[in-house]
């Protein structure tokens, strides 16, 4: 909505399970040519000049989707598919940023059937505690868990979305995003914006 289409011809794609298609103004779904992205209207190919990527979770954010563009050399918006993949990892991203020598919350990482008990999870790490799905990027099978009594069901929990789950200490504080945009070799930092919750 907030594209200029005085510049833009712009082209809803919905990426779904189900499949990829563009939805005319009749509500007619026309299926995406998946082996060049594009989308043929009344016998016109259309074939795009970049995409502007607004997808949550596989394979929006996981880099898939960045890698298949890659291959099909169109640009788009949003990081690369390396850098995707990588933080769509918490583990992974968690180890480059404590690597890069940025401050990170004391974490287990556990995998599906390693037998890890909550025992031993109070025995290394200090509640509360985050428990979360490892691949991800929205809060789906996270808790936060307060009594030690909550733990297992907090970790099976988070076992039902992943194979791999990361329990994190919990640290209090303020909680700040910063958007970076890279555009013609420069990086430009964006605005600092505070995530206040309503409760």
């Amino acid at each position: 909505k907030n594209l200029d289409e005085n510049k833009w011809e712009v082209y809803l794609i919905d990426i779904h399970p189900s499949g990829w298609f563009y939805k005319d103004e009749e509500g007619q779904k026309i299926e995406v040519d998946k082996n060049d992205f594009t989308i043929t209207i009344n016998g016109n190919k259309i074939k795009f000049d970049a995409v502007l990527v607004g997808l949550h979770g596989t394979p929006g954010e996981d880099g898939k989707l960045q890698g298949y563009f890659d291959c099909l050399h169109i640009p788009y918006t949003s990081c690369d598919a390396a850098t995707s993949a990588l933080t769509f990892n918490k583990r992974y991203t968690v180890a480059v940023a404590a690597f890069a020598g940025l401050h990170v919350a004391k974490s287990m990482h556990l995998f599906k059937g390693d037998g890890t008990k909550a025992e031993q999870i109070i025995g290394q790490l200090k509640l509360p505690v985050f428990v979360k799905p490892n691949n991800g990027g929205s809060s789906i099978g996270m808790s936060k868990v307060n009594d030690a009594a909550d733990l297992q069901a907090a970790v099976e929990k988070a076992f039902k979305e992943d194979d791999q789950v990361l329990v994190e200490e919990f640290i209090k504080g303020r909680e700040f995003t910063i958007g970076v945009f890279k555009t013609k070799g420069n990086i430009i930092g964006l605005p600092i914006t505070e995530i206040v919750s309503k409760n």
